[in-house]
């Protein structure tokens, strides 16, 4: 994901992040607090939240701790899941490629 594009989601409503967030699998929230654990891992996991109860936070929060590196293949590929969400959800003004 182009640092750009980070930005551009980094500035998306927390309400409008959530919603979206929660059309992702797990896999994909996962893998991008593992890729981008500073520039996104606080944000997603803020936005989350008030719509997960803690339980499944905790568990969110064990499986990222555990995790291993991930393959730059695992990391496009839950990049490209995330903008898909965002692009069907037509909240930024233009469509973002991954």
């Amino acid at each position: 994901m182009q640092d750009a594009c980070i930005v551009a989601l980094m500035r998306l409503p927390e309400a409008t992040l959530r919603k979206i967030l929660l059309k992702g699998s797990i896999r994909m929230i996962k893998s991008l607090i593992i890729a981008y654990p500073q520039a996104m891992g606080a944000t997603i996991l803020d936005a989350l939240a008030p719509a997960v109860s803690p339980a499944t936070l905790k568990v969110l929060i064990e499986e990222v701790s555990k995790s291993q590196i991930l393959t730059p293949s695992q990391v496009k590929n839950a990049e490209c899941e995330f903008i898909k969400l965002v692009n069907d959800e037509k909240v930024l003004p233009t469509a973002l490629t991954c």
